[in-house]
């Protein structure tokens, strides 16, 4: 089945500093799609159906299940049965620093380490009940719940970084670590600690993570990431012949590392590579 055709709704909520939107995605036939590194967190909720992920340069495979995870710093796949619903909450860069939690740079937690069993229990039953605004409810909730129960002191370093973090959102990781610290007034090596501090990796996985989907997302658009999509877009930005530099600039993936991508994702749609 194409992503195309797989139910696709999104939610426009929006906690600043903390949730970036929803989305939830129905029954459909047997599909693949790429889950693209953006530089941000995923709190997931799974009901039904069977999946797996698979790492794009390592090719490690994990069942894809209810849970959190942080930043992701390479593209993977998702092999699905066409079953099930599945409800993601989009979190910003850092709103894991702001819940308490540990960085999970492309690892996951179990969902309920943010939410609750609660919380989980209810918008599991929602979910699977098609009551998706209900269950959207539920999750944002109880992350804002979490947010007011915390006694956090407070960050001026993370205010400052969150000032970093939205430059790097409005030049899509088109930027430098030099020109991030000039731009708020601080040294190479604050920017350096605030974002292992933070986002639990250094500035250039960050900033790569960030400029790799936006390069995706110029050739394909929202939503659902088609594999055979990609893959026409890295061979043509492969064989389009820009200096090296220019690529991981653009793409956020060195030449070597974009055509290790893309035979992965060759491998993934049956396609030979060229």
């Amino acid at each position: 089945m194409a992503v195309d055709q797989v139910p696709y709704a999104r939610y426009d909520v929006v906690v600043p500093g903390l949730v970036e939107h929803a989305w939830v995605t129905r029954r459909g036939e047997p599909h693949r799609e790429i889950l693209l590194p953006d530089g941000r967190g995923l709190l997931l909720l799974v009901v039904d159906g069977s999946a797996t992920t698979i790492d794009a340069t390592s090719g490690a495979e994990r069942a894809d299940a209810s849970g959190v995870r942080g930043l992701m710093t390479r593209p993977a796949v998702r092999v699905a049965d066409g079953g099930g619903a599945r409800l993601g909450l989009q979190l910003h860069p850092l709103a894991l620093a702001t819940l308490g939690s540990s960085p999970l740079v492309d690892a996951w937690a179990p969902a309920q380490v943010l939410v609750g069993e609660s919380a989980v229990d209810d918008a599991t039953a929602a979910l699977r009940a098609a009551d998706d605004d209900g269950a959207v409810r539920i999750l944002v909730d109880a992350l804002v719940a979490r947010v007011a129960a915390r006694s956090v002191a407070h960050d001026p370093e993370r205010e400052r970084f969150a000032e970093v973090v939205a430059r790097v959102d409005a030049l899509h990781g088109a930027v430098t670590v030099a020109e991030l610290a000039r731009f708020v007034g601080v040294t190479v090596s604050d920017v350096f600690r605030w974002s292992q501090r933070y986002l639990g990796v250094v500035p250039a996985d960050y900033l790569a993570a960030v400029r790799f989907s936006v390069f995706v997302r110029r050739a394909v658009g929202p939503g659902i990431v088609d594999p055979e999509s990609v893959l026409s877009a890295l061979r043509w930005y492969a064989g389009a012949g820009f200096p090296p530099r220019e690529v991981e600039r653009t793409a956020g993936l060195s030449v070597d590392e974009l055509r290790r991508v893309e035979e992965r994702v060759a491998s993934w749609v049956g396609a030979r590579t060229v």
